[in-house]
């Protein structure tokens, strides 16, 4: 089995993925966002930005998931990175595919306002939980739009999209399947 690497936008899945991967295949779970927030905090001048819209700081975070999962390419262990800072076209160069299957999660058919319903029915603590309902439509209309860019660059270089508009759980279920 190959290493795994899960990114998208916020709030698509990622890290219900690889909580149910984890319970069914022994992998090591990296969440690359831990590394974007630290880097925030703790080294300003780097220009790290950890936010929900995935910004400039893919192509920085880039240097660091070549870094890493050059690292790992050199292991026995199987690992799981998962990330909501990163586009497919500033890491296509960066991950020998041999050893890795690259995903990614959006919701580009989806209406800001469904999406604010579903994560107001499932999602009651955590960043959505702090934010109001307009702020919410305002993220999640960038978020929609972000996932369509991020479809069209997963086309373009052969990396399968996952579209967790409709059915999360079962497009989960269904990809784990397909890995397993």
């Amino acid at each position: 089995m190959k290493n795994i690497l899960i990114a998208g936008v916020a709030k698509s899945g990622k890290s219900l993925f690889c909580k149910k991967l984890i319970e069914k295949e022994k992998y090591s779970h990296i969440p690359l966002d831990y590394f974007t927030a630290s880097m925030k905090r703790n080294f300003p001048n780097w220009g790290i930005k950890s936010s929900v819209i995935i910004n400039d700081t893919s192509k920085k975070l880039s240097t660091l998931l070549n870094t890493v999962t050059n690292l790992i390419d050199d292991t026995d262990e199987k690992f799981i990175i998962d990330s909501a800072h990163i586009m497919p076209s500033d890491i296509i160069d960066n991950i020998n595919r041999d050893n890795w299957n690259i995903y990614f999660f959006g919701y580009p058919n989806i209406s800001a306002k469904d999406k604010l319903s579903e994560i107001r029915k499932y999602i009651k603590d955590g960043w959505p939980a702090k934010k109001d309902d307009d702020e919410l439509i305002t993220i999640f209309e960038k978020l929609i739009s972000i996932s369509k860019e991020i479809s069209a660059q997963c086309k373009k270089y052969n990396i399968k999209f996952i579209d967790t508009s409709i059915d999360l759980n079962k497009k989960i279920d269904e990809l784990i399947k397909e890995i397993l």
